[in-house]
């Protein structure tokens, strides 16, 4: 097969001119190699910006013959139109090739896939390291050299890859499972170096049953100093995913507030949510079992700015009111009590009407130092949201959220700021934590 030949031929080529492809291939692959092994030390801050596109049909456009072929959404009439906007912050880190992630300020990491974390929107694995394993310690995938290239002034050595399904770590979400798909791609290397530029994989062969066409990333990089070394992290890394419904998300990845490992982090399997770390400290003294149906009146203890908030976000409000069983004069949960969780989307919809959508869902009371279970609901803007036309439910699952509180903010601006303060109603729902 042309794609299997070795790079000799290539390299006799270019062995007067400059460094043999082969050899700088080599010897890139091992640096690499050992890179990939030596992100297991730290953890980043990882910010995926995510963009969902449809495509518009002009209204003059001639009828399509016959049925819409289900993966050709490239040759359909009409541009791609941004719809919504939103973000997501999670902790990441590297382990047996494998990477973790956690919300930000986490104690632990767990093995949770990152979908169950997030549970809503396209989310993909790799870009922390993983990507580095996959392609360059993969004795399966096939190499050829492109040829010598100039790009921005300085001279690369570019290849390409093909992995093929057997074997393959590039796993893809079908109903339940995660099934292997095959990958190719192009990356570029500085010769003089020895230092990865830009890497590109997409799918080649995708699994039955799977919802999407394509799913293509590109990956720029340059070597970041953390600690007492430089490690080799995208400065940026897109993914594209195209849909078989001729919709089309885009991914936008960042690594931020990269540390090394302290004495006291850990990486556990099956971890339980954030409740269990928090409630240990205190010894589960006193802690509070909440009827469901109390209603409990939350304010803001910091401001939620969209431009920078994200799902995953953690999340503080103050409790107004004593909280107190119908007909008793027991405080449950006095007024000031501090109440803690999450954001879990801050969504931004472009389309007229442009609105803000974000939902909080809280999981944890603290009553002078004695933490409990905190569940609750507020629909406050779920009426609002249904005029506007405004999905409630995780994308593609069917299922809502159910512990949280929606709101809504009709605006032509392009971000909003909720001040610290703004209060919200709620309704307890269980003593169960999240």
């Amino acid at each position: 097969m042309k794609f299997a030949l070795p790079l000799a031929a290539a390299a006799i080529l270019y062995a007067q001119a400059g460094p043999d492809p082969d050899v700088v291939l080599r010897q890139t692959r091992a640096r690499l190699q050992a890179m990939a092994r030596s992100l297991e030390r730290y953890v980043c801050v990882e910010t995926v910006d995510r963009a969902y596109y449809v495509r518009v049909v002009p209204r003059d456009a001639p009828p399509r013959p016959g049925p819409e072929p289900a993966c050709a959404p490239a040759a359909a009439p009409g541009p791609l139109q941004l719809e919504s906007t939103d973000r997501v912050h999670f902790e990441v880190t590297l382990s047996g090739g494998r990477e973790l992630h956690s919300w930000p300020g986490a104690t632990r990491f767990d093995n949770r896939r990152v979908d169950d974390l997030v549970g809503d929107g396209p989310v993909a694995t790799g870009a922390f390291g993983a990507y580095l394993g996959s392609v360059f310690n993969r004795p399966e995938v096939a190499f050829h050299f492109n040829g010598q290239r100039t790009v921005n002034g300085k001279t690369v050595f570019e290849y390409r890859y093909r992995a093929p399904l057997e074997g393959s770590r590039f796993d893809v979400k079908v109903n339940s499972a995660w099934l292997p798909a095959g990958y190719e791609g192009e990356f570029q290397i500085d010769p003089e170096s020895l230092e990865l530029e830009r890497l590109t994989i997409r799918t080649t062969q995708l699994p039955p049953g799977a919802t999407f066409c394509q799913a293509a990333a590109t990956l720029d990089y340059q070597p970041v100093h953390i600690g007492d070394r430089d490690v080799l992290l995208p400065t940026r890394s897109q993914m594209e995913f195209v849909l078989d419904n001729g919709r089309q998300t885009r991914n936008t990845t960042s690594f931020t507030k990269c540390r090394e490992y302290q004495a006291e982090s850990e990486i556990t399997f099956d971890a339980p949510p954030d409740i269990s770390s928090t409630a240990a400290r205190s010894g589960g003294r006193g802690r509070i079992a909440l009827p469901i149906g109390l209603p409990v009146t939350l304010a803001l203890a910091e401001p939620i700015d969209t431009a920078t908030a994200a799902a995953g976000d953690p999340i503080a409000a103050r409790v107004v009111k004593p909280v107190r069983r119908p007909g008793s004069t027991e405080d449950l949960i006095p007024a000031g009590a501090m109440v803690y969780g999450r954001l879990r989307r801050v969504e931004h919809h472009v389309q007229s009407p442009a609105y803000f959508l974000v939902m909080i869902a809280y999981n944890r009371v603290d009553v002078q130092g004695a933490v409990s279970p905190f569940v609750a609901r507020s629909d406050a803007g779920a009426e609002q949201a249904k005029e506007l036309g405004a999905n409630l439910e995780m994308r593609d699952t069917g299922i809502r959220f159910w512990g949280v509180g929606t709101f809504v903010f009709p605006t032509g601006k392009p971000e909003i700021v909720i001040p610290a303060g703004f209060q919200s109603k709620w309704f307890t729902l269980a003593t169960g934590g999240r």
